[in-house]
């Protein structure tokens, strides 16, 4: 990635990699640092975990694509946390063929866990930034986000 270092890089294409290389080393930071604490989850099953957590009664589609992985992928993540207790299945009453998922008390325990190493791999990720540079990025990706997902609609 050294020629992104490089200030005349075009910038549209220099954030579009160190963003892809951002996430690829947090997965790998949070993969081991979950690994080292004897956590039983990879990052896109906690990832996975948490969206459940957060919105009850989510379905695999959602997930999968908030997650970027394929609707097969997603599943074999759900069927794994689903067997290991974690969350739990139930079919939608609007459409049979979808399952809605939510968390069950093990789940939110395994969460809770994995939450104290994120935080800890998130807040050695933000460590280079003072608080007011956090906020600002926290805002930029928001809007970032916002601008793509409203291009989407269009």
């Amino acid at each position: 990635m050294k020629h992104l270092d490089d200030s005349t890089a075009d910038p549209a294409t220099a954030i579009g990699f160190l963003l892809k290389a951002l996430q690829h080393s947090l997965r790998q930071a949070m993969d081991e640092a979950l690994r080292r604490q004897g956590i039983d989850l990879s990052f896109a099953h906690f990832a996975t975990l948490f969206g459940v957590c957060c919105e009850p009664g989510i379905n695999g589609a959602v997930l999968a694509r908030r997650a970027m992985v394929s609707a097969q992928t997603m599943n074999a993540m759900l069927r794994r946390l689903e067997r290991d207790g974690q969350i739990e299945r139930r079919r939608n009453p609007d459409n049979r063929r979808a399952d809605n998922w939510y968390i069950t008390a093990a789940g939110n325990e395994r969460l809770e866990q994995a939450r104290v190493v994120g935080d800890a791999v998130f807040a050695r990720m933000l460590s280079a930034l003072g608080a007011e540079d956090s906020r600002r990025l926290l805002g930029y990706l928001r809007r970032c986000v916002q601008a793509l997902e409203q291009g989407a609609a269009d």
